[in-house]
């Protein structure tokens, strides 16, 4: 194809569907702002409504006011917006702010032309602003960046369709997360966000900010990034109204009376009462704007009720000598700051770090939510990457003129609901996390519906008819069911979802001991391990597996496919069996890669990975858990936010381990430990030559509480004779590395010896990583899904994997974090990684950064594993499957480079698609990889080419042209640079630099 037949510039109508709104509609002004006074000092009232996208109830039950009616359980939000546009409508003063896009969606669903057009008219003049804009506001601790752009991207989808271009967020809303990361704030910042407001950040940075004025400020949000500032705020206190002045139906305040007549009128005296709180809050910010807000947990559900009395109140105001007082938003709040800042060649303060972990008294911290519901952050994490693979599928399957994008949608949702600061965090109450469970599985199973017919489209021979493989997943095997492999045939379908070859070892339950595996290269090497515990607990109509299948499958094409027919032989058995001890030797894997335990004990000694070896440890440990009244600070418990033990040491689990075995197999050796009935583990080495790394599967469960105290476990790696210095690395949403530094702070101080553990906990969404700088080493442990970590001594990476409490504590669950599964403690089964390099890459290999990035790629994004049952009529022989179907199928024509990844290839609107393209290192980590990167889209897809595409903002919902020609805000004197443009000349090379990520809406034509 020449590229220069390729239309660089689409039109808008090509990102935004028409608005279904009258040709009649007012002209649009987007922010209408109240003026504000010089000499005065302005008082930005914000009226919003804080709606959990579940927390105590359902989605459902707080969209349609079911469930349990006690205090803010009450609430409904889909009256709040209704009556919160009835209340703007006649009354264009007012103002009211809209967050969460998957209430919204609910409500526009059920609204008639009518009353959508008024919805329309009041974004367009100003008086309803849509903030934020994601389907959920999301956690920061335990949110993977992946899951965040999606959210988004739905979200503003939704919102363009229906409102159009005022309804594009340009602010961020995130005053109820607890704790806010830098990565969170570099996303906004690319989604085009002109600022950001926050809420929980730690009580003495705030209470320092407030004496500085300093809550106001700018946010360096990336080391790696051009314009990486974005302006942020605060409220002086918490978001919801002032004491006093809560208005709502579900606040007990007096109304205010303006009648002078009256003998209850009180006016003045609630004028007077709100300026002084006033005159307090005048200190804690950089300009003379105050960021006042008006509402709280589920507020306005009866509007009307709010807005007469803010009215009146702003009216007792109008010729106030120091206070100026009017409704407005966010945004207006924000050019209002800029304006003053601006005009007087002001400078705010900055920060380059984060807000974790946040603390609200001196022994709260919490960091507790960091690992609870581990369960819940993983099953998260699966569907999340199921919805990266069913999107390509779906994407390709578009291609070949079969549309099954609505197949997406229900998951699209349900992953984005789950980014929710009450649900992946695991704050919520069982209730709704057994719904938040329901609506993944939901989404799960209408995104794989089609995957059959998809997948037998890419594979079928050109003589076959229509095949339907009828895929399916298996998401029990992790207790080792999976009704599909303990078949005697049966197929297995491998899907990359990465942009390069990738080699994965699949892993599935059955009941044989010998087979035949048939894939695209002939038969394949496979080994049968015995699984790793009886899983008797275990209560489903198929009883578990005790053996576990294992093969490799190798080169997978990237965004490609490998088909694997299995069937079940009398050959002689691949069965490894577990053998006690170590059968005489204490090393397992190869000379490149492998692990030596002790015989005698049944602990890891050493690993060594690339031919050198490290002195390491691993064990599991216990911290109790506070089972305190919280009647004050000092007698917080530990529960769902709060991570509080008793003592400063963790107890190990056991002395001495109960039991351990071993195999050897041919693609992997096994040790098992058995430590008691509520820890096992294997330690397991691959023997490819790229397995450098020692994968720990472990499995936890049924805590058993100590002294009517809670359990709190915990996996501890000790490497000997290595000195970080206190000195530790954790990632930031799974994106760049945050420097730690043990009972330290950057902006404030604080006493470590009140919470010495805790205090110094963090979030690990992927990664944690020591070095020794003497000894030029690192050390890096991966994991599955979110946890909190530490390193409370040199040498020492700590990561803690399940919590089971006894008390609440106190921060609004009313309900213990206690989770269980067929009447037991509820079981947790996951996977670490451990690496290990030199910091300055000695070859011209990997660097060890790179290396944990590209592992990093591969473990978090697994290949999507699909079975068919090959017992049927149409597959019950290989012969026949042969005749139907290739064994493989490359969805790009060639690998992009280790330090690229085609981050988002999905079916958008009409005939469109997304693309989105990342460069996954950051500076300085490779001398090589962490360079500028050059790609090449030109015959780079199996089956079509690129015919027009326009790249927008990282949301795709703004053409990158139009934002660039955006006037933005300065501050601090530095003027923003145009983002990287499509060179004209060459529209299909694209250019990435470190931690670039780069959003392309395309069209395509079938080859």
């Amino acid at each position: 194809m020449d590229h220069r037949t390729v239309l660089v510039v689409l039109s808008l109508n090509f990102l935004v569907a028409a608005v279904p709104v009258r040709r009649d509609s007012k002209a649009a002004t987007c922010n209408a702002c109240h003026p504000t006074v010089e000499g005065k000092i302005n008082v930005h009232l914000i009226p919003h409504s804080h709606d959990d996208v579940g927390w105590l109830k359902t989605v459902d039950q707080y969209y349609y006011g079911s469930g349990v009616f006690t205090s803010y359980e009450t609430a409904g939000v889909q009256y709040i917006i209704s009556s919160a546009v009835d209340a703007l409508r006649s009354h264009p003063d007012r103002r009211f702010i809209q967050v969460e896009t998957a209430f919204f969606w609910k409500w526009w669903r059920n609204q008639n032309d009518a009353v959508r057009q008024d919805v329309v008219d009041l974004v367009n003049n100003g008086q309803l602003e849509i903030i934020n804009g994601a389907w959920s506001m999301n956690d920061e601790a335990a949110s993977h960046y992946r899951s965040t752009i999606d959210q988004f991207t739905w979200g503003f989808r939704f919102l363009n369709d229906t409102l159009g271009e005022c309804g594009r967020p340009k602010i961020g809303w995130q005053i109820d997360p607890f704790g806010h990361s830098r990565e969170h704030a570099s996303l906004l910042n690319q989604l085009g966000f002109q600022g950001l407001i926050i809420g929980r950040i730690d009580f003495r940075d705030k209470e320092k900010r407030r004496a500085n004025g300093n809550l106001d400020f700018l946010w360096r949000a990336s080391d790696n990034l051009d314009n990486p500032n974005l302006f942020t705020s605060m409220f002086p206190d918490f978001y919801v109204s002032e004491p006093g002045f809560c208005f709502d139906m579900i606040c007990n305040e007096r109304p205010i009376n303006d009648d002078e007549e009256s003998p209850d009128y009180n006016l003045k005296q609630k004028v007077d009462q709100f300026a002084q709180r006033m005159d307090t809050y005048i200190y804690y910010y950089s300009t003379s704007n105050l960021l006042i807000p008006m509402g709280g947990d589920f507020n306005y559900q009866a509007s009307e009720i709010n807005f007469s009395n803010l009215d009146k109140l702003i009216k007792g105001f109008k010729n106030h000598t120091k206070y100026n007082v009017f409704y407005s938003t966010p945004s207006c709040y924000i050019q209002a700051v800029n304006n003053e800042i601006s005009k007087n060649s002001m400078k705010l303060t900055t920060k380059s770090d984060d807000f974790f972990p946040y603390a609200s008294d001196q022994h709260a911290f919490w960091t507790g939510y960091f690992t609870s519901r581990p369960t819940s952050k993983r099953y998260e994490r699966q569907g999340s990457g199921v919805l990266q693979s069913a999107k390509q599928l779906a994407a390709f399957s578009k291609t070949f003129g079969k549309d099954v994008d609505e197949s997406l949608n229900e998951l699209r949702a349900a992953i984005g609901i789950m980014q929710h600061h009450d649900a992946i965090t695991g704050t919520e109450k069982q209730a709704v996390a057994d719904d938040y469970a329901r609506l993944v599985s939901k989404g799960l199973a209408k995104a794989e519906a089609p995957a059959g017919r998809v997948v037998g489209t890419l594979l079928k021979k050109e003589s076959a008819a229509e095949v339907d493989l009828a895929l399916s997943t298996c998401l029990l095997s992790n207790v080792s069911i999976c009704l599909t492999s303990q078949k005697d045939k049966f197929m297995v379908v491998v899907q990359n979802p990465l942009s390069r070859l990738i080699t994965h070892y699949v892993r599935l339950p059955v009941d044989g001991t010998s087979y035949r595996i048939t894939g695209p290269d002939g038969e394949e090497v496979y080994d049968v391990f015995d699984t790793i515990h009886s899983f008797d607990y275990v209560q489903e109509q198929v009883v578990p597996s005790s053996k576990e299948l294992v093969f490799a499958a190798r080169n997978v094409p990237p965004l490609g496919i490998k088909l694997y027919y299995v069937e079940k032989t009398d050959a002689a058995s691949s069965y490894k069996p577990f053998k006690s001890g170590t059968s005489g030797d204490d090393y397992f894997g190869t000379e490149m890669n492998g692990f030596t335990v002790d015989g005698s004990t049944g602990r890891l000694s050493s690993v060594t990975l690339r031919g050198g070896t490290l002195g390491i440890t691993q064990d599991f440990l216990y911290y109790t858990g506070s089972n305190g009244n919280n009647g004050g600070a000092e007698n917080r418990a530990s529960g769902a936010y709060i991570f509080k033990p008793t003592k400063i040491e963790a107890v190990p689990i056991v002395t001495n381990i109960s039991d351990f075995k071993s195999a050897r197999g041919n693609l992997c050796d096994e040790f098992i430990q058995v430590l008691n009935n509520e820890v096992s583990q294997i330690i397991r080495v691959y023997k490819g030559d790229d397995d450098a790394y020692i994968e720990f599967d472990w499995l936890v469960g049924n805590l058993q509480f100590i002294d009517q105290k809670g359990k709190e476990v915990i996996t501890r790696f000790m490497v000997s004779d290595f000195s970080n210095d206190g000195v530790f690395c954790t990632d930031s949403n799974g994106r760049e590395q945050i420097r730690r530094q043990l009972n330290t702070r950057s902006d404030y101080e604080y006493d470590p010896s009140e919470e010495p553990v805790s205090s110094n906990y963090y979030p690990v969404t992927t990664k944690m990583v020591i070095k020794d700088l003497q000894k030029g080493l690192e050390v890096a442990v991966l994991n599955d899904r979110a946890q909190g970590g530490t390193s409370l001594h040199d040498g020492d990476i700590e990561l803690m994997v399940h919590r089971r409490c006894t008390r609440d504590d106190a921060f609004g669950v009313h309900e213990i974090l206690s989770e269980k599964q067929y009447d037991v403690g509820l079981y947790v089964r996951g996977q670490h990684y451990l690496t290990f390099g030199t910091i300055e890459s000695t070859t011209d290999d990997l660097s060890t950064a790179a290396f944990e990035r590209e592992l990093a790629q591969r473990k978090l994004l697994t290949p999507w594993i699909l079975l068919s049952d090959a017992t049927t009529t149409s597959f019950n022989s290989l012969d026949k499957v042969q005749n139907l179907v290739n064994f493989q199928f490359a969805g790009l024509t060639r690998s992009l480079p280790v330090n690229v990844q085609l981050l988002t290839f999905e079916p958008w609107k009409d005939d469109s698609h997304i693309l989105r393209f990342e460069h996954i290192l950051e500076k300085d980590e490779d001398p090589v990889l962490s360079r500028r990167v050059m790609i090449n889209l030109e015959n780079l897809f199996t089956g079509f080419d690129v015919i027009e595409l326009a790249e927008t903002t990282l949301g795709a919902n703004q053409l990158l042209d139009d934002y660039n020609n955006e006037e933005k805000l300065i501050w601090n004197g530095i003027i923003p640079t145009p983002l990287a443009r499509l060179d004209s000349a060459n529209p299909l090379q694209i250019e990435l630099g470190p931690m670039q990520i780069r959003t392309f809406i395309v069209k395509v034509a079938k080859k």
